[in-house]
């Protein structure tokens, strides 16, 4: 069932109490300054007829907005830099429900990337984010590697498939992540680390990054024993063709590459399973 909820109509809304009324859930996507602007532009000419917030009740102001952020910037930068001084609002208020649960459900139909869906998980209660929140954050931060990143590695290892996670099957996934599971990738970042030393390393192209991880997952190697093997893989020039590449063909090439030719060259016996569609 869908939670309960009510319409609240705000006409002609006075523009300066949106702090008063408005918060944005923490877990909300960053802001498009871009989309921001386009819709100032349209409510400035008369030409934008979406004003319906979808909100649950707010902590520090009125209402948290869980969809309409962008057309609050907007409203605000029309106010600020344009003059416009009221606006007419409609309310979508959910009286229950997981408020987290609802965002991600009303953004199905929009582009919510992996980082979206998993800063809106990421409720304070979670082990494998709280373990590796050291390691790891919801976007670019410097040092840190995304948990986007980490999740898509994890996610080809233990499914040996190249497709990419479904947005509401994250849930399930990051539940059943064991300690096991925790403990290889704390001891994987510092290996990458030390291998991949600027952003346009090899080791971040989408196919090598997944395949070296997995390739330590399937494997009881050393740090030693990984450092070996990327200084191999460093040197070949048929990684570096593939890392070009993000199909199947690149992540079967660049898997079975690392097991039949850069393992034996690192003096390493390493087992080998399937790449699925």
């Amino acid at each position: 069932m869908p939670p309960t909820a009510k319409f609240v109509d705000l006409p002609n809304f006075d523009l300066t109490k949106i702090e008063e009324y408005f918060e944005y859930a923490k877990f909300e996507r960053r802001i498009s300054k871009t989309k921001t602007h386009k819709i100032a532009y349209a409510i400035m000419d008369n030409k934008f007829t979406d004003n319906v917030l979808r909100v649950v009740v707010g902590n520090n102001a009125k209402y948290e907005v869980l969809d309409g952020q962008h057309r609050i910037e907007g409203m605000k930068y029309a106010r600020d830099w344009h003059g416009l001084a009221n606006y007419d609002l409609v309310l979508f208020i959910y009286m229950d429900g997981n408020r987290r649960e609802i965002y991600r459900r009303l953004n199905l139909g929009k582009p919510l990337t992996l980082s979206d869906h998993l800063k809106a998980l990421d409720n304070g209660k979670s082990k494998f984010f709280n373990l590796l929140r050291e390691e790891c954050d919801h976007y670019n931060s410097v040092g840190k590697l995304p948990y986007r990143t980490v999740i898509n590695c994890l996610h080809y290892s233990k499914s040996t498939s190249v497709r990419a996670i479904r947005p509401l099957a994250i849930d399930d996934f990051i539940t059943a992540i064991t300690d096991r599971d925790i403990g290889i990738i704390k001891k994987f970042i510092p290996i990458l680390q030390q291998l991949a030393t600027n952003p346009d390393s090899l080791f971040y192209h989408y196919t090598v990054l997944r395949n070296f991880f997995r390739i330590f997952y399937e494997n009881n190697l050393s740090s030693n024993e990984m450092l070996k093997l990327g200084d191999v893989l460093k040197r070949a020039p048929k990684i570096k063709e593939l890392a070009e590449k993000r199909d199947t063909y690149a992540m079967r090439g660049i898997y079975h590459y690392i097991i039949d030719i850069g393992a034996p060259k690192a003096g390493l016996v390493l087992s080998k399973g399937d790449v699925k569609k």
